[in-house]
């Protein structure tokens, strides 16, 4: 029989089936106010331009000496009542908080407008209403509160509240992200990365997430590092893309520590350590990201950094295996396959490579076909039915576990 494939190296990826960087491309809402570092020594050779927002000064600057005094002593009224319910809604009452935003936002206080959809949003203080939540949003978003605008979008691009429209999530997502709204620019690199919407460029994407990643933004850093480490839209800089990863993983952010373990790992921009790329797959790991437990799995599995132990690669190969993970569904089969620290049983391993297959997962059809040519009729039919019977990921062990119980028995 020809063996089972398995993937070279210990890299892991959700775009194709090898690879080794992991992204999070999903769009995110601002829930909360962003506590971020600021962090200004990104270079690279992708333009930046910087957006103002003057349009408050502008307003100004046609105010008598009068009215900017009336301006300035209802405004401090206003700001007050604005800060008292942020305090409160910092402890956690948001019936106080509530109290103060909510007669400003009737006035047509943008702030208090967008901490109001906020509210409706989380259903903090008031029941969830995600329709109300929008409507509130877009009373702010219309007087250019960055905030609401990036939420609004937000809602446009998951159907939260109002009819998904792509077109008029990208239209508020850049009126927000040319304010400098940090999380608008994310989302904005993120459609630009994968076509949402718009058509797809890697240029434009790697200059979104340039810009929020200068203002901290640790997602931005993660993804921008990994279009600096393949060269996509912007020129391949790996020391600069391993940088980036640090500054998100130390942010704790999961993708950003399982590739800087994966860069320390392959020695990718920074120098190979085994040491420090099993410490922060375990930071990823600790968070339930499946890539690192995956990698994890191959390091004690090989021996790579840490002592071989097929006992401790099973362990992290099943934790990740249970979430879905593909790849580690097909090397759960393998060691199946091969007996590394379990018995020789291709019935599991035929089961488990069609899970990775059906997960989409091209190694694991070929290695389905090799098993498959050692199976007898009934064997295949206990491999259907037992495969069958792990579709449900909850299941998927104990009914795995359950079947080797009948074997062992």
């Amino acid at each position: 029989m020809t063996m089972p494939c398995s993937m070279s190296g210990t890299g892991t990826g959700t775009r194709t089936g090898t690879r080794a960087e992991h992204k999070q491309e999903q769009e995110q809402k601002q829930k909360q106010k962003q506590k971020l570092a600021l962090w200004l020594g990104l270079h690279s050779t992708v333009a930046v331009s910087t957006a103002q927002n003057t349009w408050e000064s502008d307003m100004l600057k046609f105010a008598t000496v009068v009215l900017a005094i009336l301006i300035t002593s209802a405004g401090a009224a206003a700001h007050a009542g604005y800060d008292e319910g942020i305090n409160a809604a910092d402890h956690g009452d948001f019936t106080t908080a509530l109290k103060e935003w909510r007669p400003l936002a009737d006035k047509g206080d943008a702030r208090a407008q967008f901490r109001m959809g906020l509210a409706y949003d989380e259903g903090q203080g008031v029941p969830a209403d995600s329709a109300e939540a929008v409507r509130r949003y877009r009373l702010a978003a219309e007087q250019n509160n960055a905030d609401a605008q990036n939420n609004l979008a937000y809602a446009y691009s998951a159907g939260e509240g109002v009819e998904k429209n792509d077109e008029e999530a990208l239209r508020w997502y850049e009126r927000s992200a040319t304010q400098g709204q940090v999380w608008a620019q994310y989302n904005l690199g993120v459609r630009y990365e994968i076509g949402r919407g718009v058509k797809q460029n890697y240029e434009q994407a790697a200059r979104w997430y340039q810009l929020s990643a200068q203002q901290g933004h640790p997602l931005a850093m993660a993804n921008l590092g990994l279009m600096l480490t393949e060269g996509s839209g912007v020129k391949k800089d790996l020391p600069l893309a391993a940088q980036l990863f640090r500054l998100s993983a130390e942010q704790d952010v999961d993708i950003g520590q399982h590739n800087l373990a994966l860069a320390y790992r392959l020695g990718r921009g920074i120098e190979q350590d085994f040491d420090q790329a099993h410490f922060w797959y375990l930071k990823a790991a600790a968070q339930g990201y499946a890539p690192s437990e995956h990698n994890l799995g191959a390091m004690y599995e090989r021996g790579l950094g840490v002592g071989k132990d097929y006992d401790s690669a099973m362990k992290w190969y099943r934790m990740a295996a249970q979430r879905g993970f593909a790849l580690s569904q097909n090397a759960i089969g393998l060691m199946y396959v091969r007996g590394l620290g379990v018995p020789v049983n291709k019935v599991a391993a035929g089961a488990l490579f069609m899970l990775a297959a059906n997960n989409g997962n091209s190694l694991g059809a070929q290695n389905l076909q090799r098993v498959q040519q050692d199976l007898s009729p009934q064997d295949l039919k206990r491999v259907q039915a037992l495969a069958e019977a792990m579709i449900d990921l909850d299941q998927m062990l104990n009914e795995l576990d359950e079947y080797l119980k009948t074997i062992s028995a």
